[in-house]
């Protein structure tokens, strides 16, 4: 398939990045992984250090722009009791939303799942309620509209690389209702390498299966690709359901 999933967010993210801070001068070398580093990473204009990136994120008013530094440097400390402080100053205002919602996305970006990170302020964030954590759509709905129809191992691929990230805390189960979901609103058809991945290591049974719609002829090529050994496996679990 080309680049790695990992390749492939990291690539995106920095996409996103350089759109945010386009024509920005930058202190790169004084960066640090913190959100507060996030919203301050422009150069002092007009006495404002927070200007031109506010204005980039369209968070214009002077309000959201001290809700988003205050919720950020809380953030940055692990702070839940500064978290609820700051929620119960301004929660019920529309700027403490948009400065929430600009959080949980910068927060994706500094706190990127695929490097590997250390003394992440998960506290903070849950009582924030943001999250670091893309969700399955991100995660897997290209490979599902994309790579399915094309014979590709992308995703069986996307789907152990998920499972075995220890920055993210999603479980099979999680995975599973996506899938379905997914196949049920787009009419997404999963190709045999899936399936025989979904057989071979995470012991779906034919029911899980069709719970997800998978063709009869793809479970017949998918079953012929398997060992021996994993065929009756499977068609142990078959007949307990």
């Amino acid at each position: 398939m080309g680049k790695t999933v990992e390749e492939i967010c990291n690539i995106i993210a920095k996409q996103h990045t350089s759109k945010i801070c386009a024509d920005i001068p930058l202190h790169h070398e004084n960066r640090s992984k913190t959100l507060s580093s996030a919203v301050c990473c422009t150069a002092p204009v007009k006495n404002n250090p927070y200007q031109a990136l506010f204005a980039s994120e369209n968070l214009y008013d002077n309000l959201e722009r001290k809700i988003t530094e205050e919720l950020a440097k809380a953030v940055d400390n692990n702070s839940v009791q500064r978290i609820k402080h700051i929620k119960n100053k301004y929660g019920n205002l529309k700027e403490f939303k948009s400065a929430k919602e600009f959080l949980n996305n910068k927060c994706k970006e500094i706190w990127n799942v695929y490097d590997d990170l250390k003394n992440v302020p998960k506290e903070a964030m849950k009582s924030l309620g943001i999250t670091n954590q893309p969700d399955l759509d991100f995660i897997l709905g290209n490979s599902l509209k994309y790579y399915e129809k094309d014979e590709s191992k992308s995703t069986s691929y996307i789907i152990e690389s998920t499972l075995k990230n220890k920055n993210m805390s999603y479980k099979i189960d999680d995975i599973h209702k996506y899938l379905k979901e997914t196949a049920k609103k787009s009419k997404c058809k999963f190709n045999f390498y899936t399936v025989k991945y979904l057989i071979e290591k995470q012991n779906y049974s034919k029911d899980k299966l069709s719970d997800l719609g998978v063709e009869e002829c793809i479970l017949k090529k998918a079953l012929k690709e398997l060992s021996l050994k994993d065929k009756l496996k499977f068609y142990i679990r078959k007949s307990v359901g």
